[in-house]
């Protein structure tokens, strides 16, 4: 089976690992392409991680890190620029970084942080537990369905405003929340997660069945969840798998895990990241060239 990777991280954001250092792995598993997706910086705003992200002042290198390995690795590995944009309602969203003068292939929309409406500070949803609590405590007063409703109206929102290629780790709302999910959760949760996919009919954007919360054992299941992926399959909603790669070690992983997954949700065919058709002009424009691949 044909498979890429375009969810990857380095050691310029949360990573670990060069840029080179993945595309070695990615080539030695047989990856047909790679795509780095480093956090995007973030503007100054309480109760964000800055840390996990690419800092500003290391837009450049990255940049040119991975321009530089498209060429080293030109006719063995296909290598595409692009970023993970976070959406934080008021703060930040993947149209702010469609016209910052890089040519990014491609860009992620994630929803990694919510913004309580009862004005305390944002707080991230997949990060350390504790913060996850308090989060819902202070924003949310302890109520996690009220949070879990405003995860996926954010989702919502973020496919409505667009500007983005592809759909991070959609249900990501669980990684801290699965065991109100497996004992408590209200038929509510399972009809506000269907509700956002009729919003990503009629637009371009891609769904990953990403492997990530499976390798770093956060999750006993694939993002999204069977009952959502059976759901996107219905509405005919393109899919490609992506490890969510932070290391080189996890390129790969659980793939026919996400294969077998997709097939039984119904679809018969996924996008894969590969290289582009020859051209006659040389152009270091270049987006992500997609193939339909059939799953057996």
């Amino acid at each position: 089976m044909r498979y890429s990777c375009v969810h990857t991280h380095t050691s310029f954001c949360d990573g670990e690992g060069s840029v080179e250092e993945l595309c070695q792995a990615a080539f030695e598993r047989g990856l047909e392409a790679i795509g780095f997706s480093a956090h995007a910086p973030l503007p100054k705003a309480p109760g964000l991680h800055y840390e996990i992200h690419l800092l500003e002042e290391n837009f450049d290198a990255y940049v040119e890190a991975v321009l530089s390995a498209r060429n080293r690795w030109e006719g063995k590995l296909t290598v595409y620029l692009g970023l993970e944009v976070d959406y934080i309602p008021g703060i930040l969203g993947p149209a702010d970084f469609q016209n910052k003068g890089y040519d990014f292939d491609f860009l992620i929309g994630s929803v990694h942080y919510l913004v309580p409406e009862k004005g305390s500070p944002p707080f991230a949803i997949d990060g350390d537990i504790q913060e996850w609590q308090q989060g819902v405590q202070e924003g949310f007063g302890g109520d996690y369905e009220a949070a879990a409703y405003a995860y996926w109206q954010t989702l919502r929102e973020m496919i409505q405003k667009g500007n983005f290629d592809i759909l991070g780790h959609m249900d990501l709302i669980k990684k801290n929340h699965h065991p109100w999910l497996e004992t408590q959760a209200p038929n509510r949760y399972l009809q506000w997660a269907k509700e956002v996919i009729p919003y990503l009919e009629n637009t371009s954007i891609i769904v990953e069945i990403n492997t990530g919360g499976l390798i770093r054992r956060r999750v006993p299941e694939l993002y999204p969840a069977p009952f959502l992926l059976k759901e996107l399959a219905q509405h005919h909603i393109p899919v490609t798998i992506n490890a969510d790669a932070h290391r080189p070690e996890h390129l790969g992983l659980y793939y026919e895990t996400a294969h077998h997954a997709a097939l039984k949700a119904g679809y018969t065919t996924m996008l894969v990241a590969t290289s582009a058709p020859p051209t006659t002009s040389h152009s270091t424009k270049r987006k992500i060239h997609w193939e339909e691949v059939a799953l057996t």
